[in-house]
């Protein structure tokens, strides 16, 4: 295998050290690749901590249900991203270990045409032994997902939908803002968005229409996008403002 453990400015993302792993066939050979069409399905109590999941390409929405039987979207994964961590659990403690939290299930939904990497727990654990790199990788990747997912949590309890939403724009699904201007626009299906954002897509739509109206977001080409000063007025998150 041609990776080595060599410092360098920017880690490799978790899929680009994957994809030089893959070379090896011994690797490859263990390594299944599943192609999602949009509204393709996944449940995590259906994974039997078997496997961890990372995403070659596309979009997948991560949900839950919420106490009121209602969905709940937490996260839109991308390229590099991994879900159905709770099997690396289970490389340290067998699944029913006295004193183990319970997990809440979730689902796994593509939005768009996806590819993911299917990776069984024994590869994960001869990649984690062997590649210091990967460690690293897949180390970055966890904790940017917990992270992500806290900040969804705060947000949830303390911003309204406007907010929200003009966050969301700005900073986009992770929070960081990216080195170049924001394009400050949404390009998931309305319906999507106001899972993400936490409303009725009825409300969301309520909240567009009064931005609009405002000055604030522009409708154009079936997005919506940050039109300027008028945003001003509303507050924003740490990461964002």
């Amino acid at each position: 295998m041609e990776i080595t453990d060599g410092e360098c400015i920017g880690l490799p993302t978790l899929m680009e050290v994957l994809l030089a792993a893959l070379k090896d066939p011994q690797i490859a050979h263990r390594v299944s690749s599943e192609r999602w069409a949009p509204g393709t399905h996944w449940q995590s109590c259906h994974n039997g901590k078997q496997s961890i999941f990372v995403v070659r390409h596309g979009r997948l929405e991560l949900a839950v249900m919420d106490a009121e039987g209602r969905e709940r979207s937490l996260r839109v994964l991308a390229e590099s991203e991994l879900f159905g961590t709770e099997a690396l659990s289970a490389l340290s403690a067998p699944s029913g270990t006295a004193g183990e939290a319970p997990r809440q299930d979730y689902g796994i939904r593509a939005v768009t045409y996806s590819e993911v990497l299917q990776i069984p727990l024994d590869v994960v654990d001869q990649l984690i032994i062997r590649l210091p790199l990967f460690r690293k990788a897949l180390t970055n990747s966890i904790a940017n997902h917990i992270w992500a997912l806290e900040r969804e949590r705060e947000h949830g309890r303390s911003m309204p939908t406007n907010n929200r939403l003009l966050c969301y724009l700005r900073c986009g699904e992770n929070g960081h803002q990216p080195q170049q201007k924001p394009l400050g626009k949404a390009t998931l299906p309305m319906q999507l968005l106001a899972r993400r954002i936490g409303c009725s897509a009825g409300h969301l739509s309520r909240s567009v229409s009064t931005m609009v109206r405002e000055g604030v977001l522009l409708r154009q080409d079936g997005r919506l996008q940050l039109k300027g000063d008028g945003e001003m007025r509303y507050a924003f998150c740490e990461g964002c403002a």
